[in-house]
C-alpha cells in the first residue's frame, strides 16, 4: 500500500470517528429529560387570583420553616403519613393557587409541582375516600388520571400524571386545568394583565395578583355608590399583588395599580389614615402588628400605588406564631405584665382632672379589682378606698 493512499485511509477514519461522536453528542443533548413541570403551567388562562408558593425557600426560612415542618392530620383520620404510607408534600417544591373570576365552574384550583408519586397519591385518595364512607372512582383526564367520590359530585377532585403535577379542583375547572397543562388551553403565563402586575411587585417566596374584570370593578362601583361612599378611589382598581421576599430580613411589597394616577394617589392618603388608625387599635397592638403597621411606608407613584415593610427574620417568625396561635385558637403568649404604679396622692378634692385614667393600650392593674368601665364617674376618695362604693 503506497503511504499515499494509507495516509487519505487514516484521515478517513478520524473523520468518521469524528462525525460519530459529534453525532452522538448532538444526540445525548437532544434526548436531556425536559424540564420539570412549573406549577403556572396548569393554571387556567383568565384566572381572577394567582398565588404562588416556593416550598424550598419557605422551609429554610426560620419564620416559616416550623410550620412546613408539622405533621399534617387528615381530619378525623389522623397523620397523613400513618394513612398513606407517605407524605406527599414533603416532596414539592411549587404551589399555585387560583380563583377562576366570576362565572366560571368551581371555586378554585390548586396545583402542585415537585417530585410525585402518581399511583401512590391515587391509592392514598381513594382510602381516605373509602375511610370516610365513600365511593372512589378513578378516570382518565387527558395526560391525568383522576380520583373522586362518586357520591358527591362536583365536590373535589384530583388528579395526577408520571412527574406531576397534582391538580386539586371541581367540576369544570378542574378540568381547565388539564387542558392547560396539556397545553390544549392557554395557561396563566398567556395573561398579560397577571405579567404587569407580577413584574410590578417582582419575584418572592409567595405572591399573589389580582386582576379585576371589567364586571368586577363595575359592580364595585356600583356597591361603593350603594354604600353611601360616593365616588371611592377604590373603584379605580384594576389589579393587585403582594410579594414576600425571604433573607436575612423579610421585605413584604404591595402594589395596586389604577386606571389613573389621580385616584392612585386619593387611595394612597385613605390608605395612611387606616394605616394609622388601625396601627393604634389595642386588638392589633395586642397580637404584635402595631408596631409593623407603622412602619408601613404607602406612597402613589404615577399609576401604581406601592406599600413597603420589613421585618427581621425574628420578629416575622414572632408574628407567624401570634397569628397561627390566633388560627387555631391558642391563645397567644401574653406579655409581661407592667409594674404596678403608686396610688395618686389624694387632697381631699372631690374634683378629678383625670390624668391616671389609662391611655393608649397601656391598663395599669389595681389588684384583682376590674378597671371602672369608660363612662363611670370615680372620685379620688373611691380610688383611695376601693370599697367606698359597696353597700
Amino acid at each position: 500500500m503506497q503511504t499515499r493512499t494509507r495516509d487519505g485511509l487514516i484521515l478517513l477514519l478520524v473523520g468518521v470517528l469524528l462525525g460519530g461522536g459529534l453525532a452522538w453528542l448532538l444526540g445525548r443533548r437532544q434526548a436531556a429529560p425536559p424540564a420539570a413541570p412549573r406549577a403556572l403551567d396548569a393554571v387556567p388562562a383568565g384566572a381572577m387570583l394567582v398565588a404562588t408558593l416556593d416550598l424550598p425557600a419557605l422551609r429554610a426560612s426560620p419564620a416559616f420553616a416550623s410550620f412546613l415542618r408539622e405533621e399534617r392530620e387528615i381530619p378525623g383520620l389522623g397523620k397523613v403519613r400513618d394513612v398513606c404510607g407517605f407524605d406527599p408534600v414533603a416532596a414539592l417544591t411549587e404551589v399555585a393557587i387560583a380563583v377562576p373570576a366570576a362565572g366560571e365552574g368551581g371555586d378554585f384550583g390548586l396545583v402542585a409541582a415537585g417530585a410525585v408519586q402518581d399511583e401512590a397519591l391515587l391509592a392514598c385518595a381513594s382510602k381516605v375516600i373509602q375511610a370516610r364512607g365513600g365511593q372512589p372512582v378513578v378516570s382518565t383526564l387527558g395526560s391525568f388520571r383522576a380520583v373522586r367520590d362518586a357520591g358527591a359530585e362536583g365536590r373535589g377532585e384530583i388528579a395526577v400524571r408520571p412527574g406531576g403535577p397534582i391538580l386539586l379542583g371541581g367540576g369544570a375547572y378542574l378540568r381547565a386545568m388539564v387542558d392547560a397543562a396539556d397545553g390544549r388551553a392557554a395557561a396563566i403565563g398567556a395573561s398579560g394583565a397577571h405579567d404587569d402586575i407580577a413584574r410590578a411587585v417582582g419575584e418572592g417566596a409567595a405572591r399573589v395578583t389580582v386582576v379585576l374584570t371589567a364586571e368586577q370593578r363595575a359592580e364595585l362601583g356600583r356597591e361603593l355608590a350603594l354604600s353611601g361612599a360616593g365616588r371611592s378611589p377604590a373603584a379605580a382598581i384594576r389589579a393587585g399583588g403582594v410579594r414576600v421576599a425571604l433573607g436575612p430580613e423579610i421585605a413584604v411589597h404591595g402594589v395596586v395599580l389604577c386606571d389613573a394616577a389621580a385616584p392612585c394617589a386619593e387611595l394612597a392618603a385613605a390608605l395612611r389614615a387606616a394605616r394609622d388608625a388601625r396601627a393604634d387599635d389595642l386588638a392589633t397592638r395586642l397580637i404584635g402588628l402595631g408596631s409593623v403597621l407603622e412602619r408601613v411606608a404607602i406612597a402613589a407613584e404615577g399609576e401604581a400605588l406601592h406599600a413597603r415593610v420589613t421585618l427581621s427574620a425574628d420578629e416575622a417568625a414572632a408574628l407567624v406564631e401570634r397569628l397561627a396561635s390566633l388560627r387555631g385558637g391558642r391563645r397567644p403568649a401574653a406579655r409581661p405584665a407592667p409594674a404596678p404604679r403608686s396610688p395618686p396622692e389624694i387632697d381631699g378634692s372631690d374634683e378629678s382632672d383625670g390624668s391616671d385614667a389609662p391611655r393608649g393600650d397601656a391598663v395599669a392593674p389595681r389588684g384583682d379589682a376590674a378597671a371602672p368601665p369608660p363612662d363611670a364617674v370615680v372620685t379620688p376618695r373611691q380610688r383611695a378606698r376601693p370599697d367606698a362604693g359597696a353597700p
